[in-house]
């Protein structure tokens, strides 16, 4: 059973990496954000599919990578409270519309205040502390490429949100981390 959900979310994490390729590669033709609504339920499907995935495929194959020191819940313990946090204040000042990938106005309130990706900026956090605690070999797998495929998300993104907000994004881009870092003097 493990290994039918496992290749389930590894072949949802790869069909969403060729998506954000040709995004990111050929933005006229972009998969995300998603611009119809077939697109926009099989992305949302894919990726629903792939973060409830790795978690699932870590708890069945909970500890393969061998007994490691009592310290990982400690540690990843409090970094998956921390990310879910960020999560909720990004969630909440941008709205459940607009993180869903629908149209809306710029945000640069809140954890947007301090990075322009507070909620991939989360989910990095928490699927590596998931990663740790977990001592899954194939939440490893799964869930370093749905890492990767989180940090590149934004490069698809970027485009789109310039072509919305104009100069306005691009001033706040300048302004602001991807991810984190100092925020820029004006």
């Amino acid at each position: 059973m493990i290994e039918i959900i496992f290749w389930i979310v590894l072949v949802s994490v790869m069909i969403l990496f060729l998506g954000l390729g040709i995004s990111i590669g050929f933005p006229k033709h972009r998969i995300w954000p998603p611009p119809g609504s077939l697109q926009y339920r099989t992305a949302w499907m894919l990726i629903v599919i792939a973060s409830v995935g790795v978690p699932v495929v870590g708890i069945l194959d909970w500890d393969s990578l061998g007994q490691l020191h009592w310290i990982r819940f400690l540690i990843g313990g409090g970094l998956i409270i921390a990310s879910s946090a960020l999560m909720v204040w990004g969630l909440r000042t941008l709205s459940m519309h607009q993180s869903l990938g629908l149209e809306g106005t710029l945000v640069t309130s809140g954890p947007y205040k301090y990075t322009r990706n507070p909620q991939y900026l989360a989910l990095l956090v928490f699927y590596s502390a998931f990663i740790l605690v977990s001592s899954s070999f194939l939440a490893l797998i799964t869930g370093i490429l749905l890492i990767l495929m989180y940090a590149l998300t934004p490069l698809s993104e970027e485009p789109w949100l310039e072509e919305q907000f104009g100069d306005a994004y691009l001033e706040y881009k300048k302004q602001v981390p991807r991810f984190i870092g100092f925020k820029k003097k004006q």
